[in-house]
């Protein structure tokens, strides 16, 4: 079972009861992304999940806790896939060349993840905040491991560049409904180079 931990949100104990809370985010989740945070209601998640409202206060305090949930959930779902991806890379420029990969076809195939993560601007600042000073805080950390690969000494300016990079070539992969092959064209032709000639110039590939 997840390890999260934050006020306003009690994880289950059992299996039943992580099925029940799941169909809880998996119906808040679909709810939010079609109608809105602010036009969904605590029953409308249950009538959706098919479930007591009563359950919903077992897991949540409030609407708001469900948002902040489903957002760390794609946080740890994201840090996972791109570990992944890294694996087998050798040098920080490997590295971001299939991480930047790894996001955008991950955005691709669940763009709701747009919806969720900058749907929090009309809920509370603060969760967008969170959720980026908090993937930033481990990207500064990974490439400050890799410095002597870098032309530059702002990693943390280095991390908030490159996450922009896949953001939004990750919506362009979305609206132009790019293909795996086109997604790695883009990003061996285009923004590897480019980046060769900046952050990483000088360095071997």
């Amino acid at each position: 079972m997840d390890n999260y931990t934050a006020k306003g949100i009690k994880l289950p104990k059992t299996r039943l009861g992580l099925v029940k809370m799941n169909k809880l985010l998996d119906a808040a989740e679909e709810l939010f992304t079609n109608n809105g945070f602010h036009s969904t209601s605590i029953s409308d998640i249950c009538k959706k999940a098919d479930t007591a409202v009563g359950t919903f206060y077992i897991y949540f305090e409030t609407k708001t806790d469900v948002y902040r949930y489903l957002m760390w959930k794609y946080e740890r779902r994201i840090k996972e896939l791109l570990a992944e991806s890294i694996k087998n890379c050798k040098t920080r420029y490997e590295m971001e060349r299939e991480g930047i990969k790894c996001f955008i076809k991950f955005a691709l195939q669940n763009p709701t993840v747009y919806n969720i993560i900058w749907g929090s601007l009309s809920i509370d600042q603060s969760l967008f905040s969170d959720y980026y000073n908090s993937f930033a805080e481990s990207y500064t950390k990974a490439l400050k491991r890799s410095e002597n690969e870098l032309c530059v000494s702002d990693a943390k300016t280095v991390a908030y560049m490159l996450m922009g990079i896949s953001n939004f070539v990750g919506l362009r992969a979305i609206f132009e409904d790019l293909n795996d092959e086109q997604i790695d064209l883009l990003v061996n032709e285009t923004i590897m180079p480019a980046l060769s000639e900046g952050i990483f110039k000088n360095c071997e590939k």
